[in-house]
């Protein structure tokens, strides 16, 4: 795990991408964080897991003077890693300096943080864009013990924090039909949360013939948006 609390308002920093219009509402600049708790079975950006490949440690003010360039063209900004919350010191003075900017901020995350910790940049983030990776197989699909992220999820709703929320579907492994079937039973109370299925793909994985294993069928997909909408969930979205 690749930590930096010891760096003082510095950001590990794994990339820019000044346009991207798949994270989060409108064209958004989103920003890659170094470093994450968990070891998806599927990872898709597994370089932005620990600290043996090349990060940056960017202070907020230089991070706010790379980001000015964009601001006509984007909306807001998306943290995405990696995992955001790890560093919610530093991404908390970073959406107060982008807030006076008149950015929206958001934070993609795996939703395993404890709410109380993080609590300055609940505050100052716009949205979440919340992945719920599993609710009973955490060691299979996320390679370690962890529980909490659909509490997280149900207090971020209530404070109207959540844009959408996902989950990379697999077969094989993992428990994608509870996922869905829980996850559902909370969105049916907020109808304009979108709720995102995605068939999961080896393209950036480090083990693409794991994850060609663990691929799920057209028609699993299907089952699976049928389930949710079936459950009450008015904007669901498959994508295979």
């Amino acid at each position: 795990m690749f930590l930096k609390e010891d760096l003082e308002n510095r950001i590990p920093l794994n990339r820019i991408l000044p346009f991207a219009n798949v994270d989060g509402l409108g064209n958004r600049t989103s920003i890659f964080v170094q470093g994450c708790d968990i070891r998806c079975v599927y990872c898709h950006n597994p370089e932005t897991q620990d600290v043996k490949y090349k990060v940056r440690d960017v202070s907020v003010e230089d991070l706010v003077k790379e980001i000015e360039p964009y601001i006509p063209y984007v909306r807001g900004v998306t943290v995405s890693g990696g995992e955001p919350t790890l560093y919610y010191k530093e991404l908390t003075s970073l959406f107060k300096e982008l807030h006076k900017r008149n950015l929206t901020c958001y934070v993609d995350s795996n939703g395993y943080f404890d709410r109380e910790r993080i609590k300055s940049l609940i505050e100052v983030s716009d949205k979440f864009l919340f992945d719920v990776k599993t609710v009973s197989k955490s060691k299979e699909v996320i390679g370690v013990e962890k529980t909490g992220n659909l509490e997280n999820l149900k207090y971020l709703l209530e404070l109207g924090k959540v844009e959408e929320v996902r989950h990379v579907a697999l077969s094989n492994i993992g428990d994608s039909e509870d996922v869905i079937k829980e996850v559902s039973k909370i969105l049916v109370n907020y109808p304009d949360v979108l709720f995102r299925i995605i068939k999961v793909h080896s393209r950036g994985s480090k083990n693409a013939k794991l994850i060609d294993d663990i691929v799920p069928s057209n028609k699993f997909m299907g089952k699976l948006g049928k389930l949710a909408s079936d459950l009450g969930v008015e904007r669901v979205r498959v994508h295979l």
